[in-house]
């Protein structure tokens, strides 16, 4: 449970959530084609209004279309760093023909048409019979909006949009491409404005204007940026891998960083005399050091690191605002000496990086919002010039940090979320962050560990223990009172906890460093969703299991994001895709068909739910605090044999440029086994290719190879390993083999002695087919845990005055003999009786559990008449959605109710039942729940009535289940309404005669579905089940167009839930409810401004309410 100053950033939201998609000013469609010419590459078209398209054809699976009006193309306005970096390309063979209304242009990848009247494109395969997209109408451009509509498909899926807090597939969405204002869940502090389909095909926009994409519809997807101008470059591919290599390779992919830089960083300021200019900041027993100087932190902070045997890789000294730094050589050289890189911090300029870099040594650059503003072009040049910084005063790589970034910003910087206080929804959304980030080329996201802000031991760890399978990670300190963010902070089972895990980080680094390589060659993500690698899995393209990942294609991570309490010990809800897995802690094997497999684990602190793919190899480094600390010359493979496999490791000198000269190497292992049976299993090592400064010439080789049963013997080329019967005399040998049949249901340990590097070697473990695998555990299904809502999600808006050593949170904290009690003298208090929390999110509420001191005298301070009310606003909370009375009794007592919807909960208590002698008299400060006041008697504010405190030992509140079907959706016009409307189903309203059908069509576009109505209309739709959503494009028919305006407005049980405002044409309002809860739903068009006496047509398009099979709508 959380404090509110613990979050004191945290903002509540209300539930209602619309996106406008209009245009004040009028963008009129492009006319009919009526000139083509073709120049090279180049194909310009003249439309019948003067607008102008270039269809620029750079790859035979990339193009570009640049539109504009009256004859002009507008360039996007680049200044230092462009959007789109590759602007040289190699002649396209194409064929330019007329067929009977388009023009065809084809390449070995795609097919284009062009069709004439009026001017619209449409993308096909090569064949030029399967169709990828169409414009369902031609592009509109107006003097602030430029749109364009694409055909869609109901099996269609969307990825892209930059950094999108929380999120990743937009499906049924809409994607905002802006900054947002903020840095939590639902905010976007890099968007990027491209999208991919997994149709195969892509579109990024070249321009620095906000935009807006609707994927909400099956039909159809519209894009808009608020720019006078359209252009848009094309992906065309087999699949997403295909279009995001396209779309990193035009914008830059991200660069593989020095080896350090894949390890833990830490930053503060430790040049603002401790802490003097943000008191209160810091826990109360830490001092930065003597001097208040940026030395201290080599004492500080660097030799702590290595005293508590911790590794760490880097530091930035400075990060604060306007901290600076003194002496920073020295502070290089002595960060140096622990093993550190120095990095630094700005909020105004890198002005100073030549003599940073070049003279004083430092080799990292974060870059702060001060500086970089909301992202757009500025950001972008930023970014470029501390990347070139880097580059031109040292022959390291750049290591740049940024939070506001656009596209093109992986080419140059991590992408990291920004300032948030470290909870375990923090932990929650991050996740598919980082995937949604990596399928926009971000392939270097991250969130500081347990935020800067706020934040716990327990926090701390869970987030640290899964950013340890992820590229980059760093801690802030400097900004939360509760603790400082470095690992060895917290005491013991903490700090041993984090201790493991960075070191496990340090062996997987070849590993995670192959995987970087590969992002620079093809911008494929580290850190991926089952829609990589899994792409015909039922779940890969949606988020149903949106809170685990993929490191590479061999592991799969479930991180924790509940606490030990909150959750009972157990992760639940893990989906594995189709193959064999295994339990990296305990070699449980686990077979997933095609339809995948969801099991639970039971974790302890120390354990992060991962799980390794059959056939994966693992190669892996000495143990070390940091890169450089200890030679290389032993290479451990972890083999989880199953068929043939292979792994292709990539090496460098970790450090400096000369990889990009091709000063590097490869090396390939492969390993073939028989599948889910005993035999042979070979291991080939392939010789070293390539070279580099400091590459070790012998190596130790070490096989960690799981088996469920026992070889028989093991050669080593022609030589027979000696076997070794236990594990001290193996560690003992120089080479052989020993076998631990109680080490995760098996393992063979092999070793050599150090071998030339560049020669081949192979292994055979004889292993007699006759055998039978060892049978390993299955994974128990996780208890009912119940619908309690988890302490941990909760956070404290207000609290009435407490008896010391008896606050509210005692009430949650899962432990019956502790106690939450009111304090006794109601003169002090602070809200008598009462106190409200945030929910964490909005939640269907159904009731809550409450329990009495657990001790003889239980009888005392039992609440007796209650009210509950829920709101979305702190403050706004209404009448009381449930008002009870209790027993007085020493069991726990629930109470239900319908649920009720809310983001913020508040218990109000009116009576306790040893009030008075009588059991009737209340507290004359407090109402009863009729409303009216107690007995009338004087209240002597001077002589305070001594109020019996309440003492609660247990409450919790109780969610309202999802319910366990599919979805559902259903059109509004498909039902009936429970009122007399007058509507026309799937049709405009007629206000007058229409020629030819009186299809709904708004700014130009065809809407299947929905109502037609009047001005002042009103429908009624009684709801019930567990409906969830309502969406809707509303506005003005284009049949009156030029008739007037009105609003819209949706009322859910007599509570307004939308007013659209006054809405005229062209403009398309597109609002998306929540409704849960809601039992009766009211459309209502108002506040008519006609301009003709024939009135105002008005459409709900595509109205309908999502819920669940068997919910009802209608009378």
């Amino acid at each position: 449970m959380q404090t509110l100053h613990a979050v004191i950033r945290k903002t509540v939201i209300a539930s209602l959530i619309f996106h406008a998609f209009n245009s004040t000013s009028l963008a009129a469609p492009l006319g009919n084609m009526q000139k083509i010419a073709a120049d090279g590459n180049q194909i310009e078209l003249v439309t019948s209004d003067g607008g102008i398209v270039r269809i620029s054809l750079l790859k035979p699976d990339l193009f570009r279309v640049w539109a504009g009006t009256k004859g002009q193309l507008l360039d996007a306005g680049d200044k230092a760093a462009p959007i789109v970096l590759k602007q040289d390309y190699d002649k396209v063979p194409y064929q330019l023909t007329a067929q009977a209304d388009y023009q065809l242009v084809q390449t070995s990848a795609m097919a284009l048409r062009i069709y004439r009247a009026p001017l619209r494109l449409a993308l096909y395969k090569p064949d030029n019979k399967t169709p990828v997209w169409q414009e369902t109408q031609p592009l509109e451009l107006g003097d602030k909006a430029s749109f364009q509509t694409l055909s869609s498909s109901a099996d269609e899926v969307f990825f892209g949009g930059g950094q999108q807090n929380g999120a990743y597939a937009f499906k049924g969405k809409q994607l905002e491409v802006s900054y947002s204002g903020g840095w939590e869940e639902g905010d976007r502090p890099s968007p990027a404005p491209f999208y991919m389909s997994s149709k195969g095909y892509g579109v990024l926009r070249n321009t620095w204007s906000n935009g807006s994409y609707d994927f909400r519809s099956n039909e159809y997807l519209s894009t808009s940026h608020q720019e006078k101008r359209f252009d848009a470059y094309y992906f065309v591919g087999n699949s997403i891998k295909d279009v995001l290599a396209s779309y990193t390779e035009l914008t830059g992919r991200a660069r593989l960083l020095p080896r350090w830089a894949y390890e833990y960083g830490d930053a503060d300021c430790y040049n603002d005399g401790d802490n003097s200019k943000k008191p209160g900041t810091v826990p109360g027993n830490w001092s930065d050091g003597p001097t208040g100087k940026t030395p201290d932190v080599v004492n500080s902070v660097a030799a702590k690191y290595r005293e508590h045997d911790m590794p760490g890789g880097w530091i930035l000294p400075n990060d604060g605002y306007g901290c600076g730094y003194t002496n920073l050589p020295e502070v290089v050289a002595g960060l140096k000496k622990h093993g550190f890189r120095t990095g630094l911090w700005t909020e105004n300029g890198v002005d100073k990086i030549a003599w940073e870099v070049g003279t004083a040594g430092t080799r990292a650059q974060k870059l702060d919002v001060a500086w970089t503003g909301k992202g757009y072009q500025f950001s972008l040049d930023a970014n470029m010039a501390a990347a070139k910084g880097i580059l031109d005063n040292s022959d390291a790589r750049p290591f740049v940090w940024t939070v506001m970034g656009w596209a093109g910003t992986q080419r140059y910087a991590v992408t990291w979320t920004g300032d948030q206080s470290g909870s375990w929804d923090y932990i929650r959304w991050h996740i598919p962050t980082l995937i949604g980030s990596g399928l926009s080329g971000q392939a270097y996201a991250t969130g500081d560990v347990d935020g800067i802000f706020g934040g716990s031991p327990e926090t701390f760890t869970r987030d640290l223990q899964w950013k340890t399978f992820t590229p980059v990670l760093m801690g802030m300190s400097g900004w939360s009172k509760s603790g400082r963010k470095h690992p060895w902070w917290f005491d013991e089972p903490y700090r041993s906890i984090n201790r493991d895990y960075l070191k496990l980080k340090m062996r997987l680094i070849p590993y995670m460093y192959t995987y970087a390589y590969e992002t620079e060659l093809t911008g494929a993500p580290i850190v991926r969703g089952l829609m990589w690698d899994y792409s015909q899995d039922p779940n890969a393209n949606n988020e149903n299991y949106k809170y685990q990942f993929m490191l590479g294609r061999d592991f799969l991570v479930a991180p924790v994001y509940r606490s030990q309490v909150a959750s009972r010990g157990w992760r639940k809800g893990i989906y594995l895709p189709q193959g064999q897995w295994i339990d990296y802690w305990d070699g449980r094997v686990v077979q997933a068909d095609a339809k995948g497999k969801v099991i639970d684990q039971q974790v302890t602190l120390e354990k992060l739910p991962v799980m390794v793919r059959a056939g994966a190899i693992l190669p892996m480094y000495p143990v070390a605090l940091f890169d450089g600390q200890v030679p290389k010359d032993v290479l451990t493979l972890d083999i989880y044999p199953h068929g043939k496999s292979s792994f292709s490791l990539y090496e460098d000198d970790g450090e400096s440029r000369q990889y990009q000269a091709g000063k590097s190497s490869q090396q390939v292992f492969t390993v073939d086994a028989p599948e889910n049976k005993a035999g042979d299993i070979r291991v080939d090592i392939g010789a070293v290719k390539g070279s580099y400064a400091g590459m070790e010439a012998q190596r130790v080789l070490q096989l960690q190879v799981h088996s469920r049963v026992e070889p028989d013997a093991i050669t080593f080329g022609e030589q027979t390993l000696p076997a070794f019967k236990t594990r001290e005399e193996f560690q003992k040998s120089s080479a052989g083999w020993f076998y631990d049949a109680t080490e995760k249901y098996g393992t063979v340990h092999v070793k050599t002695i150090k071998l030339p590097v560049d020669k081949a070697y192979s292994f055979r473990l004889a292993i007699a087919a006759s055998k039978q695998l060892a049978t390993t555990a299955d994974y128990p299904a996780a208890p009912d845990l119940g619908n309690t809502i988890a302490a941990d999600s909760l956070i404290v808006l207000n609290r009435p005055a407490e008896e010391p050593g008896h606050p509210l949170e005692n009430a949650f904290d899962g432990k019956p003999g502790t106690w939450f009690r009111t304090l006794r003298d109601q003169s002090q208090k602070t809200g008598a009786h009462e106190f409200s929390l945030a929910l964490g999110e909005r939640r269907m509420v159904s009731g809550f559990e409450i329990a009495p001191r657990n001790d003889k005298d239980w009888q005392y301070g039992q609440v007796k008449d209650f009210e509950i009310y829920l709101a979305d606003t702190n403050g706004e909370w209404g009448k009381p959605v449930y008002t009870g009375r209790l027993k007085k009794q020493q069991e726990k007592q629930k109470v239900e109710f319908a649920a009720r919807a809310g983001r913020l909960f508040r218990f109000r208590v009116l009576s306790t039942h040893d009030q008075n002698d009588d059991g009737e008299a209340q507290d004359p400060m407090v109402l009863t729940s009729t409303g009216a006041t107690s007995a009338a008697r004087a209240y002597n504010a001077f002589n305070p009535v001594v109020v019996t405190p309440i003492t609660i030992s247990e409450f919790s509140i109780l969610e309202h289940p999802m319910p366990d079907k599919p979805k559902a959706q259903v059109f509004l016009s498909d039902a009936l309404a429970s009122n007399k409307a007058s509507y026309a189903k799937d049709l405009a309203y007629k206000i007058q005669p229409v020629k030819g059908d009186a299809g709904m069509q708004m700014n130009g576009l065809r809407f299947r579905k929905g109502l037609g109505v009047a001005g002042n209309s009103e429908v009624e739709y009684k709801l019930a089940g567990d409906w969830q959503t309502f969406r809707a494009d509303v506005g003005i028919d284009d049949s009156c167009r030029n008739n007037g305006g009105l609003q819209f407005q949706v009322w859910g049980d007599s509570k307004l839930l939308f007013d659209s405002g006054l809405i005229a044409a062209p403009a398309v309002v597109k609002p998306e409810l929540d409704i849960r809860g809601i039992s009766k739903l009211v459309l209502k068009t108002t506040g008519v401004k006609a301009n003709s006496k024939a009135g105002v047509c008005a459409n709900w398009a595509n109205a309908s309410v999502i819920g669940f099979a068997g919910d009802r709508v209608g009378k």
